[in-house]
């Protein structure tokens, strides 16, 4: 995994265009599972988008754009920060 591209690196899958799309998911829904998440990102950049979606998900939360909500095993967008 890397956020600085290099030229082996398929930008469609990248940390930062999944992450974005991880945000773009969340502002449709006020919060989404992990498992339901996962499927849309699969189903809309592939399944080599698989490897790279837990450190977009990191990505996110390390930004403080995403909370977990461990109740329901869910995501939503922090508005907040």
């Amino acid at each position: 995994m890397m956020i600085k591209p290099d030229r082996h690196i398929n930008p469609d899958i990248s940390v930062i265009n999944i992450g974005a799309f991880i945000l773009t998911q969340l502002n449709m829904f006020y919060d989404i599972s992990y498992d339901d998440l996962l499927k849309k990102v699969i189903e809309n950049m592939g399944t080599e988008a698989k490897e790279n979606f837990p450190y977009a998900l990191n990505f996110l939360y390390l930004l403080g754009k995403l909370e977990y909500l461990e109740i329901t095993d869910s995501f939503k967008y922090n508005a907040t920060k």
